[in-house]
């Protein structure tokens, strides 16, 4: 099977395969702020015995939530969301609370995991987006936006011409243009070359010579 070499199309979702979709990039937030957790907790926890039983199930929460994550499952995602936002506001708040009795690195640490599940948050966001609009699994098209407002103009709108309704406001060659305008103009010709006098005093139908014969 030829696998077209340097002609191969990319895709342009660049962390997964499937468009409108971001649960590998969750994944890895997630994975990354429970390790975070876990190997930062003697360093800015403040009373290690008490809290590291809550830091171990948020660890767990976190890794369990991104393993469970996948485009099927919209549940999945919405707990992630939930789960990320939560835990954002927990660590920020924490660090915010105790940023004078705090470490440096304490309180850098604690803003690093925050931070973290901050993004997982957001990428979450757009995935639960994607699965409300049902975009999960489908490409954009080029137009798609013009045929959507195409389809709320009203049929006048859309099949009408742009025409003045004047023809005064029309170009002076498109009138002329047409056997009424040739007409019109000839007409108008005459009655500048000849004020006051009809069509028929200067072209008349017979003429005197041929009435002596």
């Amino acid at each position: 099977m030829d696998n077209g070499g340097d002609y191969t199309r990319q895709s342009p979702y660049l962390w997964s395969g499937v468009p409108h979709y971001y649960g590998d990039i969750v994944r890895q937030l997630l994975i990354s702020a429970a390790a975070l957790v876990l190997l930062g907790a003697p360093f800015y926890a403040e009373d290690l015995r008490a809290e590291l039983p809550f830091e171990i199930m948020g660890a767990i929460v976190f890794v369990a939530l991104g393993a469970l994550l996948n485009p099927h499952s919209k549940l999945a995602i919405f707990a992630n969301v939930i789960a990320a936002g939560v835990g954002s506001v927990v660590y920020e708040t924490w660090a915010l609370y105790q940023y004078e009795d705090s470490t440096w690195t304490q309180f850098i640490l604690r803003e690093v995991i925050a931070i973290i599940l901050l993004v997982a948050f957001y990428f979450s966001m757009k995935t639960a987006r994607a699965f409300l609009l049902h975009k999960v699994g489908k490409r954009d098209e080029a137009g798609e936006f013009d045929e959507e407002r195409m389809e709320y103009d009203p049929p006048a709108v859309r099949g009408a011409k742009s025409v003045s309704g004047n023809d005064d406001f029309n170009p002076w060659a498109s009138r002329n243009h047409s056997p009424k305008g040739k007409a019109k103009s000839e007409e108008s010709e005459s009655s500048r070359m000849s004020p006051g006098r009809s069509r028929e005093e200067i072209e008349p139908k017979s003429h005197p010579y041929e009435e002596r014969l």
